[in-house]
């Protein structure tokens, strides 16, 4: 076992002990790291929240520096799993391979997500042979008329042909990481195609489909939301789990009975890192809590 394993391990332990312990001074370091390599993007998704409470984020051009990178550094060797990405497109960082084969001298497990869209044939190969471990692939619907109302760009076939060529070099090489997944909101105009993507996920040797909610933003975006329909979408999730289990597909439906969850263990286990060095209370909400470069 490697090193960095062994560390990881007891790191984990520590972590665990100290959370039953209720401590709020930790020795233990994080468990998980989320690191935002921009907030660029060049899809315009009809949900996301940069058209919405986010909408400055629409001009953002900056990139995670090697300085920000190298004060995370150190962690990584402590660590279950990375995020190597954030609110952004990962892959529109120009030194995103060289900052990931860094990162996987230390790291255990790292995982992306990514529209796919600059996923072409080379950089599909670098992220292999860079020894990255899951990529999540963010799309739209299983037909290029969906992706293209529900993304906001017309690159279903390019993302298509980005996934077949990450799937042969895999096949060619005789390798099964990355572990490619297929993430699709959860919003009414897709459910009618949740067993053709579950085809097309069977095709690119996807092992897994899963379905986020969506955070209705807006008036438009009502008539979207799966909440409103909850006997139709259980519906067409019942039949999309039976036709992925026939093809040994993970399914991961959202959970649509109403769950109240009273803990949550974030800011106990999960390091959060924007590109500028900020350190945020969860992945999912820009509550800044610390500051990496006046520590």
């Amino acid at each position: 076992m490697r090193l960095s394993s062994l560390i990881s391990i007891s790191n984990l332990f520590m972590n665990r002990f100290e959370i039953n312990r209720k401590r709020t001074n930790l020795f233990s370091r994080p468990l998980h790291i989320a690191l935002e390599p921009t907030l660029k993007c060049n899809s315009d998704c009809v949900m996301c929240n940069r058209n919405f409470s986010r909408h400055e984020t629409k001009k953002a051009e900056s990139f995670l520096s090697w300085e920000t990178f190298n004060k995370v550094k150190p962690l990584f060797k402590y660590t279950r799993s990375v995020l190597f990405g954030g609110f952004g497109e990962a892959l529109l960082h120009p030194e995103y391979i060289a900052m990931l084969r860094e990162m996987k001298k230390d790291s255990r497990f790292v995982f992306t997500y990514t529209n796919a869209i600059l996923m072409t044939e080379e950089i599909g190969r670098e992220l292999v042979d860079a020894g990255m471990d899951r990529i999540c692939v963010s799309i739209g619907g299983a037909t290029r008329e969906t992706y293209r109302k529900i993304r906001g760009v017309d690159k279903h076939d390019r993302v298509m042909e980005n996934l077949k060529l990450i799937r042969d070099y895999k096949k060619n090489k005789g390798v099964a990481k990355p572990a490619i997944f297929l993430e699709v909101v959860a919003m009414n105009s897709v459910l009618q195609e949740l067993e053709g993507l579950i085809e097309l996920a069977r095709d690119l040797g996807v092992e897994t489909v899963s379905m986020p909610n969506m955070v209705a933003q807006g008036e438009e975006l009502l008539k979207e939301s799966v909440w409103l329909n909850v006997d139709g979408a259980k519906a067409a999730f019942a039949k999309t789990a039976e036709r992925a289990k026939k093809y040994g597909i993970n399914f991961n439906p959202p959970n649509l009975e109403v769950n109240r969850r009273s803990n949550c263990s974030a800011l106990f286990d999960l390091m959060a890192v924007n590109l500028d060095g900020t350190v945020m209370s969860c992945a999912r909400e820009r509550y800044v809590i610390g500051d990496l470069n006046t520590g």
